[in-house]
């Protein structure tokens, strides 16, 4: 259910920005590569929806018959979308990041391996499909070696989001499943649990603020992020 922070995050969004001049203040940069909290979470606000595209759009690959598209489903995205950005701030692909080209692209070569990682280990595709290069090649992904840090930020994300999910009502940790987790509209969603829409889109509202004051008093999001505005799909 990790997905349901992304999706709530990535709603403060303003204004389009990607994330391309952010890390161009050079102590910016350093608090990045300093891995902290902050920064990272600036950073995930203006990149997230385009990581959320680029993945829902599929991911190209080469097989023996030549090049395809593999396409993700709802639970995929959101499995690509949490690990790309899991991926992107360990200590080793935030050291990696030169900071003087743009950072989407780094960071959509990042979420390309790590959609076709998931593909393959699910036998989605084939072990031997060779993942195409959709994203600048800018410069290499780095290992993922297991560090302290990493485990740590890793575990810290999902004891919070566990902490939040835990203290909703059966109606609503279902709601937050269809909703967030799945991606069914509102229409979908009150069919299934038998609520109107009207009471979907409330609930749903209930639930983004509750989320959001959760993630501002865990320190996931700094005071001062823009607010949510509920999308009504």
């Amino acid at each position: 259910m990790e997905g349901c922070l992304r999706r709530e995050v990535e709603r403060r969004r303003r204004e389009g920005l990607t994330g391309m001049s952010l890390l161009q203040d050079r102590a910016i940069l350093d608090a990045f590569r300093r891995g902290e909290k902050t920064v990272l979470t600036q950073v995930y606000l203006r990149c997230s929806d385009e990581v959320a595209r680029f993945l829902a759009g599929g991911v190209g690959v080469r097989l023996g018959s030549g090049p395809q598209r593999a396409r993700l489903r709802p639970l995929d995205v959101e499995a690509a979308h949490q690990e790309t950005f899991i991926r992107a701030f360990r200590p080793e692909a935030r050291l990696a990041y030169d900071g003087l080209r743009p950072y989407l692209p780094y960071l959509l070569r990042i979420a390309h391996s790590t959609a076709v990682d998931l593909l393959r280990s699910a036998g989605k595709i084939s072990r031997e499909a060779i993942p195409l290069e959709e994203a600048p090649e800018l410069f290499q992904v780095p290992d993922e070696a297991p560090s302290p840090e990493r485990d740590a930020l890793d575990s810290e994300l999902r004891a919070v989001v566990r902490k939040f999910l835990d203290r909703l009502s059966p109606n609503e940790r279902a709601l937050a499943q269809l909703r967030f987790m799945e991606g069914l509209s509102q229409e979908l969603v009150a069919e299934r649990l038998s609520f109107t829409r009207y009471e979907v889109r409330t609930c749903e509202r209930h639930l983004r603020d509750s989320l959001e004051r959760h993630l501002r008093g865990s320190g996931w999001l700094d005071a001062e992020a823009p607010r949510a505005s509920s999308p009504s799909r």
